[in-house]
């Protein structure tokens, strides 16, 4: 599968990673994503063909300001994330994204809801502590983006393709 993301500018990256280390469980093995926003997931989709529908878009698109300020969590996945309150720049890069790449077969078509994921498959008891944790770790959190990136994921590795720079 390959993931379209939205990496994050320095200072935003620095703070989540911060969070994602205090989340960490000492046992865990999985290796903890790179901060980035989720866009569009595509199946069985070479990467360079999908680069050169979005490089144009790219190209021209400055980079989107976010804002997160709430903490979730997922049942599914047991996965806690940060909600970024959408805003129009945001909304106009995922829909010029989704159009330039129609014609490749994307995953499941859910409404997007914009968000950082921060830590996934935490055990059921540690889904208090660790919300209790985040609430008094995490403030509200300004950033931008700063480049689409291509993951191909594979199980639980996480391959980057390719990064398109956006202009800051």
């Amino acid at each position: 599968m390959q993931l379209l993301v939205l990496r994050l500018d320095y200072r935003s990256s620095t703070t989540i990673e911060s969070l994602q280390s205090q989340l960490r469980q000492p046992n865990s093995k999985l290796a903890l994503q790179l901060p980035h926003i989720p866009l569009l997931a595509y199946e069985n989709t070479a990467p360079l063909h999908l680069k050169a529908a979005l490089e144009p878009i790219a190209q021209k698109t400055p980079a989107p300001s976010f804002h997160a300020s709430d903490i979730g969590f997922s049942k599914d996945g047991a996965r806690f994330y940060l909600q970024v309150h959408p805003n129009e720049a945001l909304g106009e890069l995922y829909s010029s994204l989704k159009l330039a790449a129609h014609e490749f077969p994307t995953g499941a078509d859910a409404q997007w809801q914009p968000h950082i994921p921060l830590i996934g498959n935490v055990p059921a008891p540690f889904w208090g502590p660790l919300f209790s944790r985040l609430a008094l770790e995490f403030n509200s959190l300004d950033g931008s983006g700063a480049a689409v990136e291509c993951w191909s994921v594979i199980g639980d590795r996480t391959t980057i393709e390719w990064s398109l720079f956006l202009d800051s």
